[in-house]
């Protein structure tokens, strides 16, 4: 199985506007949890629920609990929620379950994944993630963003997708008045993941989460995708890419993928930068 291209989920993220304007898409040929998480963004906050997506969608998007995130009732009627490689859409709507949503992924990649250093990166840099969705969101509706995830045990792949409700990452670095200067030529999403760029210096906020992130994955031989506004950082099997797009998305997405046999070494990362509040070197040595 070969990682998911970035022309895909641009081509998605096009297609999806069009289901803004017109109230129908047409289906992807192959889904992934992206597809997913960014639909019930989309429908969550343009009120659209009565759409036509066909019927393998439908399907899939019933297994994702589509329906129950946006608070709407199955079309198809009640479900048995049957185990599965996938975890379904679970809206951030209480910071206390950062734990609970990093332990459930990390559950399911340890059913494929027989090393536990692997597992533990995973929800290290899940719980960073999903914090800095309550770090820099300002929501009206108690909703900071959404995740889903699924993984390949026979293409040995894993893809998690995180929408954010929040109000973009430039618009949040512009807060730290000391990124003003490079923010006129850089793009703010390739900066977001250095490791200190942060919009609330001294405040709690050291820059870690999409730092870790990308170090894992480059680690890896990963894939992490980041789209703010009409932004986009990509980082794929060691390769960069920045660009702007022509279809600007609210928020910020990050889309994650990896090798399931790959390594990833939650203290490899932590050596190289400087060690997060409570932690010190016998953690990792």
């Amino acid at each position: 199985m070969e990682f998911t291209l970035v022309s895909d989920i641009s081509n998605w993220l096009g297609d999806l506007d069009k289901l803004q304007r017109t109230g129908t898409c047409k289906s992807p040929k192959f889904l992934k949890p992206y597809h997913l998480a960014t639909l019930a963004h989309v429908l969550r906050h343009r009120q659209l629920a009565d759409i036509s997506l066909g019927s393998k969608f439908d399907s899939y998007a019933d297994t994702m609990q589509l329906w129950d995130a946006l608070g709407i009732p199955s079309p198809y009627g009640p479900k048995v929620r049957l185990g599965g490689r996938y975890h379904p859409i679970e809206l951030l709507n209480d910071e206390r379950g950062i734990e609970a949503i990093a332990g459930k992924i990390g559950r399911l990649l340890a059913s494929v994944c027989d090393t536990p250093e692997t597992v533990d990166a995973l929800q290290t840099m899940l719980r960073e993630l999903i914090g800095n969705c309550y770090a820099h969101a300002a929501v009206p509706d108690g909703v900071y963003g959404a995740i889903c995830a699924q993984i390949w045990g026979g293409g040995m792949k894993g893809q998690i997708a995180l929408v954010d409700s929040g109000i973009g990452i430039r618009t949040s670095l512009k807060q730290n008045l000391s990124l003003w200067t490079r923010l006129q030529t850089e793009n703010s999403c390739a900066m977001a993941t250095e490791y200190g760029i942060t919009s609330k210096p001294g405040n709690g906020h050291s820059g870690y989460g999409l730092a870790v992130a990308r170090m894992l994955l480059e680690q890896n031989g990963g894939m992490l995708y980041v789209h703010s506004g009409d932004e986009v950082f990509v980082t794929r099997n060691g390769l960069i890419q920045t660009f702007e797009t022509k279809v600007p998305w609210s928020g910020t997405l990050i889309v994650i993928e990896w090798d399931l046999c790959g390594r990833m070494d939650i203290g490899d990362v932590y050596r190289q930068l400087p060690l997060p509040e409570g932690i010190d070197d016998d953690d990792f040595f």
